[in-house]
């Protein structure tokens, strides 16, 4: 008997010894739920899927469920629009952004190829995906910036440009080839989707102009992680962020492994929305880089601050109810060692 204790002792010592797997969602060691929408966002993870990444369970779900992801705690890390995660943050739930990782996908298309400003969509039939999301608050800050004045409708509207809204670049494109619309703002790569189909045009470049009108670049899309995982496992986080950092540039050059590595990591009964092919130059539209929570801080407050005061709806309220404390940022310290 003193044998067997003295044994099952020094087993215990060993395994009590062993470095801690991923905390998911209570400090366990359940898999990371790693949760991002098709497109560019997916893209950016795309090295890490096709790579595999310690203990993490990828899952590529549509662009408009990836909010419900979050809020539910079902995503320990998650890919998601900023507009979206400072929300969620707003609302309670505890999650901290990590990076900046898309700054900007929005391109307009139209049926010729002359380049159009933002003066050129007045009394024009613009079509728009996601009302409330990205593209559409994005469009609408821009031209409020230029003081031109826009209403939903789908018929032309005078001097105003008339918006009308579908789920997605399937949904619209049609509308455009039938003359109902006479352009379409859409993300890569649907845009290019437009454009090799459908014959199409890219006519605006929506990142140049925001620069001309803003002095800067927008933030679209980060990564943010549930407290619980940053707190009780934050190396973890550091070897994930690093990775993710060190993984930017690679999709360009290895397009069709990324594609792959998105469409089989796809929720069961989603189809992705990226084409079979994907050129490297619709990924280098889509403005892929890792850009700390730290360095992004100024950005995102910046825009985060004009959705505040952007209206939705009728009953006084607007796109953002406030600009998030400074906790909803992490500290890049935690990740990296170059700031």
């Amino acid at each position: 008997m003193k044998i067997k204790r003295v044994i099952c002792a020094a087993i215990a010592a060993v395994v009590g010894a062993m470095p801690l797997a991923a905390c998911g969602n209570d400090g366990d060691s359940a898999a990371v739920k790693v949760y991002m929408p098709d497109g560019a966002p997916a893209i950016a993870l795309g090295k890490l899927m096709a790579d595999g990444f310690d203990n993490a369970e990828f899952t590529v779900v549509s662009a408009t469920s990836i909010t419900e992801y979050v809020k539910s705690g079902t995503a320990d890390i998650a890919v998601m629009p900023v507009n979206a995660a400072a929300a969620v943050y707003n609302g309670g739930v505890k999650i901290k952004m990590l990076s900046v990782n898309t700054h900007g996908n929005l391109y307009l298309v139209g049926n010729s190829d002359e380049t159009v400003g933002l003066d050129g969509l007045k009394g024009k039939r613009v079509g728009v995906i996601g009302q409330g999301q990205v593209p559409d608050i994005t469009l609408k800050m821009m031209l409020d910036e230029s003081e031109i004045t826009y209403v939903v409708s789908n018929a032309a509207d005078g001097d105003n440009v008339s918006l009308r809204y579908g789920a997605n670049g399937p949904a619209l494109l049609p509308l455009l080839a039938q003359g109902e619309l006479d352009y379409v703002f859409l993300a890569e790569p649907a845009a290019n989707n437009a454009v090799t189909a459908m014959g199409k045009h890219i006519v605006m470049d929506a990142q140049e102009t925001w620069r001309s009108l803003m002095d800067g670049d927008y933030p679209q899309a980060c990564v943010v992680a549930k407290d619980s995982l940053i707190s009780n496992n934050p190396e973890y986080i550091k070897k994930f962020m690093t990775a993710l950092e060190a993984s930017d540039g690679w999709a360009e050059n290895n397009a069709q492994t990324a594609l792959k590595a998105i469409k089989s990591h796809m929720a069961e009964g989603v189809a992705s929305t990226l084409p079979d092919n994907l050129p490297a130059a619709v990924i280098e539209r889509c403005n892929i880089k890792t850009v700390s929570a730290t360095n992004s801080k100024s950005q995102c407050d910046a825009f985060f601050e004009r959705l505040t005061r952007m209206p939705a709806g009728d009953l006084g309220a607007t796109v953002l109810s406030k600009v998030p404390s400074a906790g909803f940022y992490l500290d890049a310290s935690v990740w990296t060692n170059k700031e």
